[in-house]
Order: C-alpha cells, then sequence, then structure tokens
C-alpha cells in the first residue's frame, strides 16, 4: 500500500513538472530546482535539530515535517525529470535505447555516489570526546570507543558529522549554481547533433 501512494505522489508530481520540463531546455528548470532542493535540505536540517530539544512531538512537529518533504520532493522530482527530459532529446536515435540507457546511468551514479560518499564520511567528520574516565590520555572517540567504554567513560558527540556535512553540502549545492550553471546551459544550447555519435548507422 505504501509503495502505491508513494508511486502516485511521484506520478503526480511528475505530471505536474512535465509542463515545465518538456520543452527544448529542460535544463533552465533542472538549475532552478536546485534553490527549492537545497531550501528542502536547510529546512529539514532545522527540524532535525529541534527534534533533539523536545521532549515530545506534537501535530506541529509532524505538519511541518510533511511540508518540509514536499519542497524537498518537488525540487528533487524536477531535477530529475528535467534531466531525464535532456537525455531524451540528445539521444542518438541511430543507436536506440543503448544511448539514453548510457546518459542515464551516468546521471543515476552522479546521483548515487555521493550518497554513499557521504555516509562514508558522517562518522569521520563527527567531533567526539571521551568523558568520564580517569585515565590521563582518554583515548579517540572514532578510533577506540571501546577502550573508552571499558575505563568507565562515555563518548560525548561534540559536532555532529551530519551537521557538517549538511553545511558542507549546501555551500556546495550554492557554489555549484554559481558558477557550473552557465556550463549547463551552454551544453544545453549546443546543436543536438553534437551529441550525437559521428558514423552511427
Amino acid at each position: 500500500y505504501q509503495r502505491r501512494v508513494r508511486e502516485a505522489v511521484v506520478s503526480t508530481q511528475s505530471t505536474g513538472i512535465t509542463k515545465y520540463t518538456n520543452s527544448q531546455f529542460p535544463l533552465n528548470t533542472y538549475t532552478s530546482a536546485v534553490y527549492l532542493r537545497t531550501l528542502g535540505v536547510a529546512l529539514i536540517t532545522i527540524l532535525v535539530y529541534a527534534a533533539f530539544t523536545m521532549q515530545t512531538y506534537n501535530p506541529t512537529f509532524y505538519i511541518c515535517g510533511l511540508l518540509i518533504q514536499v519542497i524537498y520532493s518537488v525540487g528533487s522530482t524536477m531535477m530529475f525529470v528535467s534531466s531525464m527530459m535532456q537525455s531524451a532529446r540528445i539521444s542518438d536515435v541511430k543507436m536506440g535505447g543503448t544511448y539514453i540507457t548510457l546518459l542515464n546511468t551516468i546521471s543515476n551514479l552522479g546521483g548515487t555516489l555521493p550518497q554513499t560518499v557521504s555516509l562514508f564520511m558522517v562518522d569521520r567528520v563527527t567531533i567526539s570526546s571521551c568523558q568520564g574516565t580517569l585515565l590521563d590520555s582518554p583515548p579517540s572517540c572514532y578510533m577506540d570507543k571501546d577502550t573508552c567504554v571499558a575505563a568507565g567513560g562515555s563518548c560525548v558527540t561534540d559536532v555532529d558529522g551530519y551537521f557538517v556535512l549538511v553545511a558542507l553540502g549546501t555551500i556546495g549545492a550554492l557554489l555549484w549554481k554559481w558558477k557550473m550553471s552557465k556550463m549547463l546551459l551552454h551544453l544545453q544550447n549546443r546543436p543536438v547533433d553534437s551529441w550525437h555519435v559521428s558514423g552511427a548507422k
């Protein structure tokens, strides 16, 4: 049931967004949606931070979470659909579905690899300290958490890596929009034939 609801929401979003992406310049929508997606990330981060200070979660908290998720989902879907429209627009029909599959695969890798790197880095950028132990030189919580616990201490998070990565990612998104969007639009404006494989039959 949840899968059908999720598919229905995505389908509704895609239908509403198509009128903005179904053109000769779909990447215009792509670059504009960066702001919406970044806004969603910033708002959900504020909500996560607030959750640490709340004793109970009232309906307002869940409503805010739902609205923020809608904002992020719309921005994400706009970027996804725009990317697919661009791939469909420039793909070489002489190669059938092979070309567009290659373009979509590269696009999917570009969207998936940063998530993997972020999950890999979150513990590494988290700053924790071993407290409550009588050891002269408390061990590193990242490298040797068991020693800290065995000595009667506990690892206390001073700086959560999640917030560090969100801050870096937000700055990176804004820098990308500032520096790379013009290059992206330049590639979009190239003749469609320039994307085709030379000599394809």
